[in-house]
């Protein structure tokens, strides 16, 4: 029986990136890997090109130990045979989502509001799950994929190669931008989002932001928290129509938010935020209303940030920082006493971390290494230990045998994609959301291989 049990999580991405980062597909012929890194015009969190962050050739970090700044991290995946996983996407909830280097797009999980995308089965049933990934009805040349979930709900979109949007899932705040307005229900069809093109999108659980290929930041869905961080003109339309995000002037290689607040990192380092109504999330001075106006955050130098169900993450070079929520250690700070401003997250020694994801009330890091660090909830073994102890401080997660290039966190579940181009996932299984053809109530703090048929 589960210490803690399920908790349905209100939420959002990121995104993108819970973590999702696209990696470039490479044939196990190949002798020495491509140096590439995550682009946010296909990972749903990341704008443009992003280095493994650093410091200055040939500097060192006092503050942090004197870590050297490691060369950039290879996030490429080296293809060992098909199927091959090029982009892994999960934030949030209980469902993950991937596209193959063949494009297609393949879910797995919870399929309550039709997250999966299994088409609408001619008018009967769709089904609540599936335990095996499961293809994206109607769908080629997908690019990346973006999803959110809390507890069973959830939502997806898929960005193709012509930089369309397609999405499904729930849209009970509109955050699957329908004419029709929002609604409740199951919505398993993959309907294309008009209006606008995207290079990259990030899912909160009741909005969305996207990158558009005009360079700005768009958005649509819920707005009752200003988290949209629009200026709304009278001629700007309902909410839940794609527009421009306005109040955000300045471009923007990174963005995410939590159900009530937003969040961009600037092309010059800086994260704003806006929406909420406490500075536990927007992490920064606040008043008690909604504050509409994006603000920068006190750090500088950030390359990604990310979001999980009431707590956000930001990476600079050699380090993270986290602010809001920390009832189970989400912060990764050591202790469990939120945090209204930017903390730092206590790395062990030598771990320099290069690409961050959160979900729920757990966040990961990848080192340079290639190995993968998390810290928060544990009720599920979704930290990888069966001890069930939530953990405040970021450990590495044992009995991955490769390195890791992108990782996506679910609110009781963590999946991985690792340099072959497989999946493994561990934590929860209820809704099959760990891809291993059957799900039970145990807990699973093993990682298993995704099979995707």
């Amino acid at each position: 029986m589960r210490g803690r049990g399920h908790r349905v999580i209100g939420f959002a991405v990121f995104g993108p990136l819970a973590l999702a980062a696209l990696v470039a597909c490479s044939s196990a012929g190949d002798a020495t890997p491509r140096p590439t890194t995550p682009s946010a015009d296909d990972a749903g969190t990341v704008d443009g090109d992003v280095k493994a962050p650093g410091l200055d050739s040939g500097t060192s970090d006092a503050s942090d130990g004197g870590i050297v700044e490691p060369p950039p991290y290879d996030f490429a995946v080296q293809c060992a045979g098909d199927p091959c996983v090029a982009q892994l996407a999960a934030r949030g909830g209980a469902h993950a989502c991937a596209v193959l280097r063949d494009g297609s797009a393949r879910c797995w999980g919870s399929n309550d509001s039709g997250q999966l995308g299994t088409g609408s089965n001619d008018g009967g049933a769709v089904a609540k799950f599936a335990t095996a990934p499961t293809r994206v009805a109607g769908l080629s040349n997908a690019r990346s994929v973006a999803t959110t979930g809390s507890g069973s709900a959830g939502t997806s979109c898929v960005v193709r190669a012509d930089d369309s949007l397609f999405c499904f899932g729930s849209d009970i705040s509109g955050q699957l931008a329908r004419e029709t307005g929002p609604s409740t229900g199951v919505h398993a069809d993959p309907i294309a989002v008009a209006g606008v093109r995207v290079k990259s999108i990030s899912l909160a659980n009741t909005f969305a932001l996207a990158s558009g290929t005009d360079g700005r930041l768009w958005s649509w869905g819920a707005n009752d928290a200003a988290q949209l961080g629009r200026i709304l003109a009278t001629d700007a339309g309902p909410s839940w129509l794609p527009a421009l995000a306005d109040r955000v002037t300045d471009g923007v290689r990174s963005f995410a938010g939590t159900s009530r607040s937003g969040f961009a990192v600037t092309t010059s380092g800086d994260v704003l935020s806006w929406g909420g109504a406490t500075a536990d999330e927007l992490g920064r001075s606040a008043s008690l209303s909604k504050n509409p106006v994006p603000d920068k955050l006190a750090v500088t130098g950030v390359t990604s940030v990310v979001t999980g169900a009431h707590h956000a993450c930001a990476l600079s070079p050699g380090r993270i920082e986290c602010w809001g929520s920390n009832d189970v250690g989400q912060l990764g700070t050591g202790l469990r006493a939120e945090e209204p401003f930017p903390a730092r997250v206590v790395l062990p020694q030598d771990v320099y971390p290069v690409a961050i994801a959160a979900g729920g009330n757990d966040t990961c890091a990848i080192d340079a290494d290639g190995k993968l660090l998390c810290w928060g909830a544990n009720e599920s073994g979704q930290l990888g230990r069966l001890d069930g102890r939530d953990g405040p401080t970021p450990r590495v997660v044992q009995g991955l045998d490769e390195q890791v290039v992108a990782v996506g966190v679910m609110d009781a579940s963590v999946c991985a994609l690792l340099r072959s181009g497989t999946v493994r996932c561990w934590g929860d299984n209820l809704f099959g959301q760990l891809g291993r053809g059957a799900r039970d109530a145990d807990v699973h703090p093993e990682s298993a291989v995704v099979d995707f048929p």
